[in-house]
């Protein structure tokens, strides 16, 4: 057997989150440290950030659906992470301005969900927009975000392979990396907390 010949599995019967407009729950934001990404041809390291959503909609077994999605961590007025930012509080990130991530898990938000395909041919959820709540939803409680942590370090091991470690300052529990303009604040772990009982539809960030 050749043992350079890989083969790209399946994977599985997982089903995406729903389409559609739907009330969701901030339940976490993670730091991804830094990550390869290419454009316009040229490969650099950036530091990623993956947001976590949980809505009302549920899967066949009756648990309550999750979406993410991943930024660059950056405030910079061009970047996908303030636009994001800008569209759920309802008004810009200003220039100088600095976001603790930290306020964002527990906040309720508005999300549009559609179904893209990768380049494998399966489809997942692509959060497409994202606006201010309509409504307070509460987190199930059943994620837990040192479990998608775990989860996450164990994948980019097995990337890495015989690889040696990346020395990542980011990754220092309560370091906060600077952006080119403004400054998105990193979150140490925690589980997503309710929202207020009285329902405010201004997001506190």
């Amino acid at each position: 057997m050749n043992s350079l010949t890989l083969t790209c599995k399946d994977g599985g019967d997982f089903k995406p989150h729903p389409e559609g407009i739907h009330p969701a729950v901030c339940l976490d934001v993670m730091d991804l440290g830094l990550v390869e990404t290419e454009f316009q041809g040229q490969r650099k390291m950036v530091n990623k950030v993956k947001i976590t959503f949980e809505s009302e909609a549920k899967t066949e077994d009756g648990k309550r659906c999750s979406v993410s999605k991943n930024f660059t961590a950056s405030l910079h007025p061009k970047a996908k992470l303030a636009e994001f930012l800008g569209k759920w509080r309802g008004r810009p990130v200003a220039p100088g301005e600095t976001i603790d991530l930290q306020k964002l898990i527990g906040a309720c938000c508005t999300l549009v969900i559609s179904h893209q395909k990768n380049l494998v041919g399966k489809t997942y959820a692509s959060i497409d927009a994202v606006s201010k709540p309509t409504r307070k939803v509460t987190p199930s409680g059943l994620y837990d975000p040192a479990v998608a942590r775990q989860r996450y370090a164990d994948w980019k091991a097995k990337q890495a392979g015989s690889q040696k470690p990346e020395v990542r300052s980011q990754n220092v529990p309560g370091a906060t990396p600077a952006t080119a303009a403004g400054t998105a604040a990193l979150p140490k772990s925690s589980a997503a907390t309710p929202p207020p009982d009285d329902f405010d539809p201004e997001v506190g960030f």
